[in-house]
């Protein structure tokens, strides 16, 4: 019996970030599965060699363009799975933007993304996807999709719980925390920030000597966001950076701001890494982290503190 052949269309192999990770974690559950994998890029697309796949499993939108090859194809199963909030996401571009010329470009490009969604979502969606999946069940609402939620998956490795744990003892305390367009996550960082600043005042109110300082990890953030996150006390932008699994090592605790249940692949990598992971909830029953087990559940800052 031959094998079943698996086209993924997603982000390079060599790209960084989420999309990236899940993508290549996918590829290698499709393996495990029996099936021959070939990847391609959106601008990349061998039309030819589609014909030959099974299944095609295609990681966000496509350009019209490229989404044209798709509806010539007939034989092929087609799965589309979104990862963020496609015009959440490009809305936040227009206002993060800074200067007439980038806000222009921003704006332009939130329309062409919006006129393309609006074509996946009542032409696409409907007739040429046979299933349509997201990452979470708040990535499916904010998209007004009827989706399969499959949270992210991640393989552990190398989890050492023993570990020396003298971090917790220094009188500067690092947490942790990775924002991106994607999902939202960006949107959190002003209630991050309120929340170390009050973390901070009441150690300082208890005369205790220690202070908490944020490193804010992030992918494709605005200039204008970092800009401003580094005039902040006890906040410090890290950026992307490729040792992100060794950062976490001094780390006394992965801070995450947004309150629906799936996780991010940051999260998930703090909890492979044995750093502890706290994040706020509005229904701790849906939560992949168990309050008191795995994680501390929040339903607000106060709980954290």
């Amino acid at each position: 019996m031959s094998k079943v052949t698996v086209c993924i269309i997603g982000p390079g192999l060599e790209e960084k970030g989420g999309i990236a990770t899940a993508s290549r974690y996918l590829a290698l559950i499709y393996k495990k599965l029996g099936c021959k994998v070939v990847w391609f890029v959106p601008r990349n697309i061998n039309f030819k060699f589609l014909e030959s796949c099974q299944l095609i499993h295609v990681q966000g939108p496509l350009r019209l363009f490229d989404s044209l090859k798709l509806i010539m194809l007939k034989n092929a199963r087609k799965i589309l799975t979104l990862h963020g909030w496609v015009l959440d996401e490009a809305r936040v571009s227009v206002f993060t933007s800074y200067g007439v010329r980038e806000k222009l470009k921003s704006l332009l490009v939130y329309v062409q993304i919006t006129m393309n969604w609006i074509i996946h979502r009542f032409i696409l969606i409907p007739y040429v996807y046979d299933y349509v999946t997201a990452v979470s069940y708040a990535t499916a609402k904010k998209n007004s999709v009827r989706a399969l939620v499959i949270p992210n998956s991640i393989i552990c490795n190398n989890v050492n719980f023993l570990e020396s744990h003298s971090k917790f003892f220094s009188n500067k305390v690092i947490f942790i925390t990775y924002v991106s367009i994607g999902g939202g996550k960006m949107l959190v960082v002003p209630r991050l920030v309120r929340l170390i600043n009050l973390l901070n005042k009441r150690l300082e109110d208890g005369g205790i000597n220690k202070h908490v300082i944020l490193h804010i990890h992030g992918k494709d953030v605005p200039s204008s966001i970092i800009a401003s996150i580094s005039k902040i006390r006890y906040v410090k932008f890290m950026g992307y950076v490729n040792d992100y699994s060794e950062r976490l090592k001094e780390a006394a605790l992965f801070l995450a701001g947004y309150t629906f249940p799936e996780l991010g692949y940051a999260v998930l990598e703090a909890m492979c890494m044995g750093v502890p992971v706290a994040k706020f909830t509005e229904n701790p029953e849906l939560e992949e982290i168990i309050d008191g087990f795995n994680g501390i559940l929040a339903l607000s800052d106060e709980e954290i503190n």
